[in-house]
């Protein structure tokens, strides 16, 4: 016999429950001793979410990763899941495609995520090619790479809305590394500017979920490099993260919530993952895998794979 609405929703309701308790609960359980691991929760904080736009575009059906423009006002850049080409889109706040640009002479594997950030005078993209369901990155399957790219400056084109202008763009340089431990399955990636590293976060149980970083290095040509471990962290199965622009709020999520971490400017990541975070609640979303802080670093922006999925603003708490 079919359910009624409420009784579907009710249904629905219930599974929720019984899925986050136990991963809230989990949150506070101790981890690596080897590594900094306090994740007790200070506070949680939930802000109306505003949805701000639905990105229209049928080529963005697996929206992965977001990052916003530092060249174009009022922009983000979105790439899709695995299965795609090497291509970013730029839309607007407004939902509209308004570029897309290749990457000359890349073939993705899995990207997951990505960020922008300017550095020495300049504007950066960087893609993380890391996504490992198997685990198996660097023995049947590529290694994971990094891909650093200056954000295009859009040339002039009289291309509409529907068929929004194209061009290539040129990979500067493409980092291969590995995990100590072993393949890991990632799809969270960061820059912390100030310490010019580049970070990293697992995707698994929360009691083996771990914070990676990497030299980050913006001269040409290819580059090998081991990820060293930073810290241990309660948040299970994380799909996306970024920092702030000042260096010293960083944002992870899920596709149930997330959490907000400080830190003060002479602090390590490493040293403000030993104080409890501020857990974050988050718009319901149908596979939400993306997230980037805007500009002004007091609000984030997250979206969803899925066709016309809403872009969300949530406003930050005021720092600790």
């Amino acid at each position: 016999m079919m359910s009624s609405p409420s009784g579907r929703k009710e249904i629905i309701s219930a599974v929720l429950l019984a899925v986050l308790i136990p991963l809230l609960l989990f949150w506070n359980m101790p981890r690596q001793p080897h590594l900094s691991s306090s994740m007790a929760v200070a506070a949680e904080f939930s802000d109306e979410a505003e949805k701000v736009c639905v990105v229209m575009d049928p080529a963005l059906p697996e929206a992965s990763g977001i990052a916003m423009s530092r060249r174009q006002d009022n922009s983000i850049w979105i790439h899709n899941d695995s299965g795609d080409s090497a291509r970013l889109f730029l839309v607007g706040l407004d939902g509209r495609t308004r570029a897309i640009v290749s990457a000359r002479d890349i073939q993705p594997m899995d990207w997951e995520d990505m960020c922008s950030f300017e550095l020495d005078g300049e504007k950066w993209l960087l893609v993380g090619d890391i996504g490992d369901n198997g685990r198996v990155r660097g023995k049947s399957a590529p290694v994971c790479r990094l891909l650093l790219f200056r954000e295009p400056e859009l040339t002039s084109s009289t291309a509409t809305p529907e068929e929004p202008p194209q061009q290539l763009i040129e990979v500067v340089s493409v980092t291969e590394f590995s995990f100590p431990d072993g393949p890991q399955d990632c799809e969270s990636l960061a820059v912390d500017t100030k310490r010019r590293e580049i970070l990293l976060l697992t995707k698994t149980e929360p009691l083996n979920c771990r914070l990676f970083r990497l030299p980050l290095r913006l001269g040409p040509g290819p580059q090998q490099t081991p990820a060293e471990p930073v810290a241990s962290l309660g948040v299970p199965w994380a799909t996306a993260m970024d920092i702030s622009p000042d260096g010293l709020r960083m944002v992870v999520v899920n596709m149930f919530s997330g959490a907000l971490i400080e830190r003060t400017a002479t602090e390590s990541w490493s040293e403000a993952c030993q104080r409890p975070v501020t857990v974050l609640t988050l718009p319901p979303r149908r596979q939400g895998e993306a997230v980037c802080f805007e500009c002004g670093g007091q609000s984030v922006l997250l979206n969803s794979e899925g066709l016309e999925q809403p872009l969300w603003r949530i406003r930050l708490p005021k720092r600790l």
